[in-house]
């Protein structure tokens, strides 16, 4: 009984020191995979159309779900008297 209860102390501390140096790596690695996929997703998504006008260049991007419909309301300035 004693003899096992030395192998699980051992093999506790063995495994604490494995997870304190292997964990930051495997994290590491996982951030890292994370983040190119959601690069992959960003730049698969973003489609401008570049547009130059003088010196300046203006990026848009052409959105094909806007409603060119309604109705167009004429606001008028009203003065306080």
């Amino acid at each position: 009984m004693l003899k096992f209860l030395l192998y699980l102390f051992i093999f506790y501390y063995c495994f604490k020191l494995l997870v304190r140096f292997l964990a930051p790596l495997l994290f590491k690695t996982m951030v890292s995979k994370i983040q190119k996929d959601m690069n992959k997703k960003y730049n698969k998504k973003k489609k401008y159309k570049k547009h130059h006008a003088g010196d300046t260049e203006v990026s848009y991007k052409k959105d094909q779900n806007i409603d060119p419909g309604g109705e167009y309301v004429d606001f008028e300035d009203l003065n306080d008297e």
